[in-house]
């Protein structure tokens, strides 16, 4: 995947460049939900065997997934997630509550619910200094210091846009009334779960 700019200053960026790959998601939802054995993950995604090798090598390769033998004649090998995987988890859960709320499917399919209670649940991303919700319209990319023209160039942009990119209204595709534009800035007014990413120390 190439990226015109500058990724190594730009979060997203550098993110992307480590699982901005379909099957890597998939891999690492699966690992979340137990998958550890080369052919759990083939059964369940689907995917060739010479692909699934090379996403695996890749995951490892950037510390997603640690290679552990369990079996010595012939060697076998498990995929486990890392304290780097694990902190997909966030990004996970969100990319399921925009698939739930703006690509809506008449079948259940797979549910979150509360691990102890069942209760169904709604992630909400918080801040962590300040601990209440956070939604887009709060939310504000700056220049820093080491920041290239083009990127100052579109801070600078989102500054003067400001509340405007997220104050449109927008059709729910459910029920055709007019909802707000984001899922998650929606359950932020009653949040049931709260989902929140550490920073490595």
């Amino acid at each position: 995947m190439k990226v015109s700019d500058e990724p190594d200053l730009c979060p997203i960026a550098r993110a992307l460049a480590c699982v901005g790959d379909s099957w890597t998601l998939l891999i690492l939802r699966d690992a979340f939900q137990g998958a550890t054995r080369f052919d759990q993950f083939q059964r369940g995604l689907g995917i060739a065997s010479n692909m699934l090798t090379r996403r695996l090598e890749r995951m490892v390769d950037n510390g997603l997934l640690e290679k552990q033998r369990y079996q010595t004649r012939p060697p076998r090998f498990e995929y486990r997630l890392t304290d780097k995987g694990r902190g997909l988890a966030p990004v996970l859960l969100t990319l399921y509550a925009w698939g739930e709320y703006h690509l809506p499917i008449a079948a259940r399919g797979i549910e979150l619910v509360h691990r102890d209670s069942g209760e169904p649940i709604v992630p909400v991303i918080y801040d962590r200094h300040r601990g209440t919700p956070l939604v887009p319209r709060d939310v504000a990319m700056v220049a820093g210091p080491d920041a290239t023209p083009a990127m100052r160039q579109r801070a600078e942009r989102a500054r003067a846009q400001g509340e405007a990119l997220f104050s449109s209204p927008m059709q729910d595709t459910a029920t055709g009334e007019t909802a707000v534009a984001d899922p998650l800035a929606e359950a932020a007014v009653t949040p049931s779960a709260e989902i929140t990413g550490q920073r490595p120390q």
